[in-house]
């Protein structure tokens, strides 16, 4: 099995202009993962510190970046969003957007599948749409502990993969 920095060094090969797109939503418990990881990344990359890099933080509207990221013209973008699996918590694996449902199986005010197809149509990126598997989502519920334990994990990951590559 592949290490997820090994996988990350792979999908990411050859970047030039990165954009890391965090959707989810605060009031959710683990759906924060995906904007926790933008939030956590911009101390090191935020605010214009790496001019190669750009973090979103998409929240339920991710779709509400697209215009940003199109401008910023990226040559790889990194969606991540907590998602139903079927896995352990905190697992996080690739989710192939033709496997994405439509309207009714998406908490986003428009379907991931539409806004990733318009931004590789509008960038030529290539999208990689990480999932983080969940434990709760209920509402206004504090993140869990595997699922903090998921992003702290993942941002370092983020972070070595980005200081070898850009």
């Amino acid at each position: 099995m592949v290490s997820l920095y090994d996988f990350l060094l792979e999908k990411l090969q050859g970047v030039k202009r990165l954009s890391i797109l965090g959707a989810g939503s605060f009031m959710r418990a683990d759906d924060a993962a995906g904007v926790m990881i933008t939030e956590n990344l911009s101390s090191f990359y935020g605010d214009e510190k790496c001019k190669n890099i750009q973090l979103c933080t998409g929240e339920t509207a991710p779709e509400n970046f697209s215009g940003k990221i199109k401008k910023f013209s990226p040559t790889h973008l990194l969606i991540i969003d907590a998602a139903d699996l079927g896995l352990e918590p905190g697992s996080i694996a690739e989710i192939n957007p033709c496997n994405i449902g439509g309207p009714s199986y998406c908490s986003h005010m428009l379907p991931l599948k539409i806004m990733i197809d318009y931004l590789e149509k509008e960038t030529g990126a290539s999208v990689t749409l990480l999932g983080i598997q969940y434990q709760n989502i209920d509402f206004d519920h504090p993140i869990t502990a595997v699922i903090q334990g998921t992003v702290d994990e993942l941002c370092n990951i983020l972070k070595a993969v980005i200081d070898e590559l850009i």
